[in-house]
């Protein structure tokens, strides 16, 4: 049968999950004669999560300030409609903030507006399994909307994950409603998805199937299940800054500083010029020490350290990952974390010289 329209793949997943992991890779399977792209938002302002797209061939859009939640939102229609003129692709992936609302954005693309121009084939969300016995994730309205709206679940970090982790997987999934359409799971090491299970809501039908990950099933201790050590207190996170190396020498402040909140979530960000240029050593010392704070979700960041070249910096819950990459535009930071909690005032203040 042929199905006509752009097909759309939906990537979701709560803060830090691995979305733009799993959009890599899927990209990297492009079809030599079809043309894919990549409409991304972001809760903050600045647009970072394309930045980690900048060194691929392939067209992006990216939507302001979370707004590709909404379906009343101007700016998601007319960040689709322009991805659609200008490059007319046979495939967008779309990839919401961390915290958007999966049924509004489904509800969006099936409406008549994007009748017989988009075919949405697969919903997918990108879980850390460990979160599922977090209640900072699993009281979350968001983190489990995303989970039940999906065909798919890709799980992320597996490496990491203990047998614990595994039959809880098995334990949570199994566990749906009868009647219930229960998810297909995708669990490997290193995270994959194959370019033929992006059309999974096509398919006549969606089955669960049992966990069965041997590198998993003994009770030796995995390498990286030690548990965490734990995190500093509330009361310390003011003194972060006494022993650290800053950013960056004195004098350098941001061209643009933000501050929101929203789902009970809050999100503060800086831009830098692009000929102030960082110490590598500086900021993954600085990050890790944000990473101390409990109520600290996701840090990402791009970081110019000579001209022409750039760290780019992807924090969540403790796990950090880096890279050096070209990079030719400024200096960016975001960092999501907990409303509830003035997290935001303690790290302005320990970097006072880089805020």
């Amino acid at each position: 049968m042929r199905y006509q329209g752009i097909k759309v793949t939906l990537v979701t997943g709560f803060l830090g999950a691995g979305k733009t992991t799993l959009i890599r890779h899927l990209l990297e399977q492009s079809p030599p004669h079809e043309r894919w792209a990549v409409l991304v938002n972001e809760f903050g302002d600045i647009g970072l999560d394309s930045a980690f797209y900048a060194d691929l061939d392939i067209a992006i859009t990216e939507v302001p300030g979370g707004c590709v939640c909404c379906t009343t939102s101007a700016a998601f229609q007319k960040g689709l409609n322009q991805l659609i003129r200008q490059y007319n692709p046979d495939r967008i992936f779309i990839e919401p903030s961390g915290l958007g609302h999966p049924k509004q954005i489904i509800q969006k693309l099936r409406s008549p507006t994007y009748h017989d121009v988009l075919l949405l084939t697969g919903t997918f969300c990108v879980l850390d399994a460990r979160h599922l016995s977090d209640e900072r994730y699993t009281k979350h309205t968001i983190f489990n909307d995303q989970i039940a709206s999906a065909n798919g679940i890709v799980f992320s970090h597996v490496d990491q994950y203990t047998p614990k982790d595994v039959a809880l997987i098995d334990a949570t999934f199994a566990a749906c409603s009868q009647g219930e359409v229960k998810p297909a799971i995708f669990l490997s090491d290193p995270m994959a998805l194959s370019e033929n299970a992006l059309d999974v809501s096509l398919s006549d039908s969606v089955a669960y199937s049992a966990i069965r990950y041997k590198a998993l099933e003994n009770e030796h201790d995995h390498p990286h299940s030690k548990p965490a050590p734990p995190h500093e207190s509330q009361d310390t996170v003011g003194q972060i800054h006494h022993d650290q190396p800053l950013f960056l020498q004195q004098g350098f402040a941001p061209q643009r500083h933000y501050h929101k909140q929203q789902d009970g979530m809050q999100v503060v960000g800086w831009q830098w010029s692009k000929t102030h240029y960082f110490d590598a050593d500086a900021v993954t010392t600085a990050v890790n020490e944000m990473l101390k704070l409990d109520a600290i979700y996701r840090i990402k960041g791009v970081f110019v350290t000579q001209s022409g070249q750039a760290l780019f910096v992807n924090a969540a819950r403790g796990a950090l990952t880096m890279s050096q990459a070209m990079w030719l535009q400024d200096s960016r930071l975001e960092i999501i974390g907990v409303a509830a909690e003035d997290w935001s005032k303690a790290i302005i203040e320990g970097y006072a010289d880089l805020f």
